[in-house]
């Protein structure tokens, strides 16, 4: 059983330390795991073999899938992980995405996209990773 509450736990973790346009809650680090794992199937192949009917929600919140009736290796654990992370710094990347600076009366800020820089910065390393943890799994890659 893959637990997405414990991975979105996990993501949470890895992420505290990025500032957030929005308060983020576990509800939305679930959901953005539960993406990371329907792009797992439809990356190594086996896009049929993905069942919404699997997938647990929180009772106290329908919205929030808390689990799904699979089993997953560690590498492919790690690569939804880093999927998630990928998916959370984008959505981190759209808020800063648009400003290049802005100007007061008292003055003028220039490189106010200095964050999206470091961001694109994140991301492609996360990308690296995620494609090594890829090619690691080769049952996938050899077919």
């Amino acid at each position: 059983m893959v637990n997405i509450e414990t991975l979105a736990n996990r993501l949470q973790r890895r992420t505290e330390w990025q500032k957030t346009p929005a308060t983020l809650y576990l509800e939305d680090f679930c959901e953005i795991v539960h993406t990371a794992l329907k792009h797992l199937y439809i990356v190594t192949g086996r896009a049929g073999g993905y069942d919404e009917t699997k997938v647990s929600y929180d009772t106290g919140s329908p919205d929030m899938p808390i689990s799904y009736d699979d089993t997953l290796l560690l590498d492919e654990e790690e690569w939804v992980l880093v999927t998630a992370e990928i998916n959370f710094f984008r959505k981190v990347q759209t808020d800063v995405n648009n400003i290049l600076g802005y100007s007061t009366d008292a003055l003028t800020v220039t490189n106010a996209d200095k964050p999206y820089a470091n961001l694109d910065g994140t991301i492609r390393k996360l990308l690296d990773d995620q494609r090594i943890i890829y090619y690691k799994m080769v049952r996938y890659n050899l077919l």
